[in-house]
């Protein structure tokens, strides 16, 4: 909750403007014959690059002496950069070393990151990490599903262990210019002791650490390479499904169908990129774990399809672009069987739109500029039905040819400060409506970046044909936040408000749930980010929010929340919060029809949980949550019980290698009130119902080497109610 009111400008303190605090540098080895990536620092190069070991710990003493040493070296050539370095240890047969998924965050095992910046900007940078198990991991800032080729290779010896990395310049970008200089970070993560360790001390609580990074200098004269790859594919399925030949006899039918098509990847220089992607094929991307929704709060899922997932960061502003759109179940889908005759059955309803085509162009100027162009074309739908009388067949439309269009501009200022534009078009075949979003926004920081404020403003508008030919009739909508906070420190606060008029609606390729509202936020917060007598890190909040109905002004929410998340010496975390309803509201949405309300009454939830230290081999999460109307409800039989629920996660790892993972969720609500349907008349059939939801999930992972693996999953749904 980032956001403030103007007003509470004046309640912020003074400050002084001190000169910046000397950065660290090191100046990089140009080599004439490349590394030997084996994870063994024998090449006559190393011995000639100079060595860093200048670090201070981070965590669990900020600014603490490191317990063991630490020593890197950065050479490169003409086509890539390398790094070698020395994590001595004075246990080496205790070094942690499980092995993982690449991109596992939280590996039981020691870790080494290059991180770098290669525009300087301090705004954003990229992430190149090895296990001492030899899992890679790799990410830039702004977009963390970003995944690059290179090289790295481990050893454990009697000194401790050692890593090489050769980071190619094809993985990277980086301004044309002779003379480079790239903002720098190094760290070591100790995993034993929860030792984490940098080469350039970044304290907590600052709102930008890149800016107290050091300055890797020395890399001159290179030239970026070209970037161009096509991957080309093929797939076929084989589909067995029943045929009914009546209510109770039916047959297997077996079919079989085949894709092919084509990724193309382009550097246009040093700065851009277009992807583009032909007739794809997402059938072996994960499924989502699909859950029962009654309410009118859409399900927002995530996007597993690599081509929306990766480098698309530039595209999320203002939550404008929702990738799910793109491909998403026809509009009409749910529509067919109501729009056949009695003597029709459904032969065929496809329940995803088949997606032609997309192109992706992205990048940022050496100025900072970051553009952003993304279209997507997808086909036409069709359900098919046939007569069962006549024999006839029919189609009907779900989804008319759609064309959509993304465009973007972010612009880097000092102080990491920025300022965006950005337009979203959906165009549609058959007289569909068409829709168009364009919104702006900015995020300021004072200098010393200890202060900030946010705003943005977005238009809606949605054009429909009408009956006179060439004429549409528009619908327009507009929403705004404005917010001012302190993003610096162990106490922090801010201050927002936003309105959303009636009739926005950037659904088309965006994601919200509702319009028509106002809604003002404020938040204080108390951080112990180093450690302190029986405490790790801790993180405290608690925060106002007041929601009012945009048309009426009615009161549509009064919440206070508070929460906090601790973790102790012992690795061992602990969380526990709350949040009330004052009075009762005004629910304008759960009725489903506009000027319709429920007055909702004022309730109270608790909860907690604990996370036991996963360095050991069998780790405990749990949680459990208890919630309570405050006024007693009579309402039947449900007589205001209390809803309660939790989770249980166990995790034991067998080896290094083998891992498992078992989770059970439970809720039970007793009192959920809300929209179940529309009588005959068209009137709202309104209840209480009582539900419970469990949840079971078995997860199981082998890894045979640092980079294969396998991954089971089995994940059992249940969810049942009563009126």
């Amino acid at each position: 909750m980032q956001r403030s009111y103007a007003l509470l400008l004046l309640l912020l303190p003074a400050f002084a403007i001190r000169a910046e605090d000397t950065l660290k540098s090191y100046t990089a080895e140009r080599i004439s014959s490349a590394i030997k990536v084996d994870g063994v620092l024998d090449d006559e190069a190393w011995a000639r690059a100079a060595a860093a070991s200048d670090f201070v710990m981070n965590q669990p003493i900020e600014g603490g002496l490191p317990k063991q040493k630490t020593e890197f070296r950065i050479v490169y050539d003409d086509y890539a950069v390398y790094v070698g370095a020395m994590m001595y240890d004075s246990s080496p047969d205790s070094i942690l070393h499980e092995l993982g998924f690449r991109d596992d965050g939280n590996l039981n095992a020691d870790k080494f990151r290059f991180v770098f910046d290669p525009y300087n900007t301090r705004q954003d940078a990229y992430d190149f990490g090895v296990y001492a198990s030899g899992v890679q991991t790799d990410s830039r800032f702004s977009d963390y599903t970003y995944d690059a080729v290179w090289e790295s290779e481990v050893r454990i010896n009697e000194k401790g262990w050692c890593v090489e990395i050769k980071i190619p310049y094809s993985a990277i970008r980086f301004p044309k210019k002779e003379v480079q200089a790239w903002g720098l970070q190094v760290t070591r993560d100790i995993r034993r002791t929860r030792e984490f360790d940098q080469w350039a001390l970044t304290p907590g609580g600052k709102a930008n650490p890149l800016a107290y990074w050091g300055t890797l200098n020395g890399i001159t004269n290179i030239q970026p390479p070209l970037r161009l790859s096509l991957t080309p594919y093929l797939s076929g399925y084989v589909e067995k499904s029943p045929e009914f030949t009546s209510d109770t006899t039916y047959f297997y039918s077996t079919g079989f169908s085949y894709n092919a098509g084509a990724d193309i990847k382009y550097g246009i220089d040093e700065r851009f990129t277009v992807d583009m992607t032909l007739l794809p094929d997402f059938g072996q991307v994960q499924s989502d774990n699909k859950v029962k929704n009654l309410s009118y709060r859409e399900i927002n899922y995530d996007e597993n399809r690599p081509f929306f997932n990766e480098g698309t960061e530039l595209f999320n502003k203002g939550g404008l672009f929702y990738s799910r759109r793109i491909g998403k179940t026809p509009s009409n889908f749910y529509t067919v069987p109501y729009l056949i005759a009695g003597s029709e059955k459904i032969l065929e309803n496809p329940s995803q739109v088949k997606l032609l085509n997309a192109t992706k162009l992205s990048g940022r100027t050496d100025g900072g500029l970051g553009i952003g162009l993304l279209n997507a074309i997808t086909d036409n739908m069709y359900a098919t039905v046939q007569d069962t009388v006549t024999g006839e067949k029919r189609d009907i439309l779900t989804e008319p040819l759609t064309n959509f269009n993304v465009i973007v501009f972010d612009q880097q200022l000092k102080n990491n400060s920025k300022v965006y534009f950005i337009n979203t078009n959906v165009l549609r075949d058959f007289d569909w409506y068409d829709a168009n979003v364009t919104g702006i926004g900015y995020t300021l920081y004072n200098k010393r970046n200890t202060h900030a404020t946010d705003g943005a403003f977005e238009l809606s508008q949605k054009y429909s044909s009408t009956a006179t030919p060439n004429t549409y009739s528009a619908a327009l909508g507009y929403h705004y936040f404005i917010g001012i906070r302190k993003a610096d420190g162990r106490f922090q606060y801010g201050i927002g408000h936003e309105a959303v008029s009636k009739g926005y609606d950037r659904r088309d390729m965006g994601y919200y749930n509702t319009d028509n509202f106002i809604s003002t936020n404020i938040y204080f917060s108390f951080n112990q980010y180093t450690q302190w007598k029986f405490l790790q890190q801790s993180y405290n909040d608690i925060s106002l929010h007041f929601g009012q109905h945009f048309e009426t002004h009615n009161t549509s929410s009064l919440n206070l929340n508070g929460e906090s998340f601790t973790v102790l010496k012992d690795y061992t975390a602990i969380f526990f919060g709350g949040e009330t309803q004052f009075g009762s509201v005004y629910d304008y949405y759960e009725p489903r029809v506009e000027g319709r309300y429920y007055r909702r009454t004022p309730y109270y939830v608790f909860w907690a949980g604990i996370s036991s230290d996963y360095r050991k081999k069998l780790a405990i999460d749990a949680n459990a949550h208890f919630a309570r109307f405050w006024e007693k409800m009579n309402v039947n039989h449900f007589d205001n019980r209390p809803g309660l629920g939790g989770d249980v996660s166990l995790r034991y790892r067998f080896s290094d290698k083998l891992s498992a993972r078992y989770n059970l969720g439970y809720n039970h609500d007793p009192m959920n009130d809300g929209f179940a349907n529309f009588d005959t008349n068209g009137d709202i059939i309104f209840g209480g119902r009582e539900l419970y939801t469990v949840v079971n999930t078995l997860t199981l992972k082998y890894i045979f080497r640092n980079n294969m693996y396998l991954s089971l999953v089995g994940r059992h749904y249940w969810n049942t109610g009563e009126y």
